[in-house]
């Protein structure tokens, strides 16, 4: 009779044989995590993008609010960074973005030298711009305040100044405007304005200069860069640069920037 030895795996092979599987297992799990981390992350900057390039659209296609017959007409957007108050009139902590609808007089009104095709900001501070209105002794804001909340916990920080980099909110306000002549449009940067807070203690006495006495102080000299942070941390080294191209006249003035030219390193 023949005989057979049998031989099984030996303490050590079972965990050879563990410690191989496990280190396989962990890599793949690494791999997967990295791919979704880069997938949300991309997703959160051109959401981002594609919520700037909306604005441009609407202030291009601008909706009749009267029928042709309103003593008001909608000329663009505002959109602000950094409010400390929401709509409902609590703290704003959530990294919100707010965009309101700027209003004007539908009559177009001359600059100084009476003519109507002279700089589009002073045109619209003459016919009385505001994202708010006066009604029966409340302010409120026009229409509807849309809010944009950065995907996936990514922040907006500002750009770097070439010496230090930031990781707090970006603060300001992106003011979007179409001449109300031509129909040119026009983008200026500028501070933040506290729009909520002017709605909230409900300022009637001063509502009426919410836009029209800052719009002046708007600057359309530079680009506006945005850094897109994957998760608010200070250590993020791969932050991306959304750029408003100085002088952007529509949505192709969104652009994303690639790292050799990004204000988002040092």
């Amino acid at each position: 009779m023949t005989k057979h030895n049998r031989r099984g795996f030996t303490l050590i092979e079972v965990l050879l044989f563990l410690a191989i599987t496990s280190l396989l297992f962990l890599g793949v799990t690494i791999g997967v995590q990295n791919s979704i981390f880069e997938q949300r992350y991309n997703d959160s900057v051109q959401s981002f993008m594609e919520f700037l390039r909306t604005a441009y659209s609407e202030v291009l296609n601008v909706q009749d609010i009267g029928g042709g017959r309103s003593e008001r007409a909608i000329y663009g957007k505002l959109i602000t960074f950094g409010e400390n108050t929401n709509p409902s009139g609590t703290q704003n902590s959530d990294h919100a973005i707010f965009v309101y609808d700027v209003i004007a007089n539908a009559e177009v009104v001359g600059d100084e030298s009476g003519s109507t095709n002279g700089d589009a900001k002073t045109l619209l501070k003459n016919m009385n711009v505001n994202v708010l209105v006066n009604e029966g002794g409340k302010v409120k804001p026009f229409g509807i305040v849309e809010s944009y909340t950065p995907k996936w916990g990514a922040t907006i920080n500002p750009p770097c100044d070439g010496t230090n980099c930031y990781y707090d909110s970006f603060s300001g306000s992106v003011l979007i405007i179409r001449h109300p002549n031509s129909g040119t449009v026009y983008t200026y940067s500028g501070s933040v304005i506290q729009v909520n807070e002017k709605i909230k203690n409900n300022a009637v006495g001063d509502y009426a200069g919410v836009l029209s006495s800052v719009i002046l102080t708007f600057s359309s000299s530079a680009d506006i860069d945005f850094c897109v942070n994957p998760d608010g941390g200070e250590t993020s080294r791969i932050r991306r640069d959304v750029r408003i191209e100085a002088g952007a006249r529509n949505a192709s003035g969104v652009e994303m920037i690639p790292d050799y030219e990004s204000r988002c390193k040092k």
